[in-house]
């Protein structure tokens, strides 16, 4: 299968190398050419363990461009993983999502499926396949899906290989089973949903994990009250399974930093005064 990804950045980079990994053809877009040169050559512009060694095996699967009418053009998959960033007032900035939409819109000459990876607001896809599909220039038909990532950085290569379940929001049996072409290489759990409730499961995901964190320091601030050791404690409760160990540990302020990113992101969608 022919697959394009839109942004070479963390998670871009991470899924064309793994997706090249289990033998499809990928190419790689980005605006930066410096950084496409030196990927063109097999080195990573980021430290991740096994990434290197994907990029250099797989070369002759996986290429990298910043010419995004070559890479999409053909392509029966399309993957937008690029950076969803932070805006002064803590709501999510989608201008690279619309500027990746309105590429291919420009460029897709033949029918593919559209896979919205990057961390966007619930109901983002819907408008990206509104206004694909209002402003292209092929008669061509194009759907968006929801395939949200759930990566954590220093085990990105395990997490995207072995993941734990691939979500696919769809919205037709067409593009349920062109995303399945894609990801049955990896023999893993799906779970397959609509385009929504696929971006909520992100958001849901990332709301619980930041309240284990937030729970967590509180009981550290308890426990320094009563003289109780807080590590032993976090042990004990993570050796129940109904609990669990993983962000079972005291923390910085990340939980309150990522819950209100979070709730940011659920709240005021803007795409169309962002193309503008």
């Amino acid at each position: 299968m022919d697959i394009a990804v839109a942004g070479a950045g963390y998670v871009g980079l991470v899924t064309a190398a793994c997706l090249a990994e289990k033998g499809h053809k990928v190419a790689c877009v980005d605006v930066d050419a410096g950084k496409v040169a030196l990927l063109q050559s097999g080195k990573s512009p980021i430290y991740e363990p096994g990434l290197e060694e994907l990029l250099k095996k797989n070369r002759e699967r996986l290429w990298f461009t910043t010419d995004n009418a070559a890479a999409y053009r053909r392509a029966d998959v399309i993957i937008i993983a690029v950076g969803t960033p932070e805006e002064s007032d803590g709501s999510v900035n989608l201008r690279y999502v619309w500027e990746a939409a309105k590429q291919i819109a420009e460029t897709a000459e033949k029918d593919c499926v559209v896979a919205v990876k990057s961390t966007v607001p619930v109901g983002t896809g819907d408008q990206v396949e509104r206004w694909i599909n209002e402003n292209r220039e092929n008669p061509v038909h194009i759907e968006v899906v929801a395939n949200p990532e759930f990566l954590s950085q220093g085990t990105a290569v395990k997490d995207t290989l072995h993941a734990s379940r691939i979500v696919l929001g769809v919205e037709s049996p067409r593009a349920e089973k062109v995303m399945k072409e894609v990801y049955d290489p990896f023999a893993l759990p799906y779970v397959v949903t609509d385009r929504k409730s696929a971006e909520m499961v992100k958001y849901a995901s990332n709301v619980f994990l930041a309240l284990k964190i937030s729970y967590i320091n509180e009981i550290a601030n308890l426990c320094e009250m009563v003289g109780a050791n807080i590590e032993d404690v976090a042990k004990g409760m993570g050796m129940d399974p109904r609990i669990g160990g993983r962000f079972c540990a005291p923390a910085s302020d990340m939980a309150a930093r990522v819950s209100r990113k979070i709730r940011k992101h659920c709240v005021g969608l803007r795409p169309v005064a962002i193309m503008n």
